[in-house]
């Protein structure tokens, strides 16, 4: 937001990114106030996993996938379901795509 913001104060007559930038600090604002987590609250570790719990595999496999031990998986995992306030995978998933952090 910082650099859009920079860029809109040497050149405030961008078009869309006009727009397009309200609607973003806009958009942040409700997620701050809803008390939900973003992905700034989520460390990179747990990005790379939040996509991979979308899918079939199992924890073991996604350690496989990453080339991290499955101890690694778990426990990033648990961190995430905390931070998303979700008691399982289904509702990680769930919460994820409603804070749009992994696609629908």
């Amino acid at each position: 937001m910082q650099e859009a913001d920079d860029l809109l104060g040497r050149r405030p007559g961008l078009g869309t990114l006009v727009g397009e930038a309200q609607a973003l600090r806009t958009k942040i604002a409700a997620v701050r106030g809803s008390g939900a987590p973003g992905a700034s609250a989520l460390t990179a570790a747990e990005l790379r996993l939040l996509p991979l719990l979308s899918t079939h595999l199992t924890f073991a496999e996604i350690a496989a996938e990453l080339c991290l031990s499955p101890h690694t998986v778990r426990s990033a995992m648990k961190s995430l379901y905390r931070k998303l306030d979700a008691t399982s995978r289904h509702q990680a998933v769930t919460r994820a795509r409603e804070l749009e952090l992994i696609d629908r």
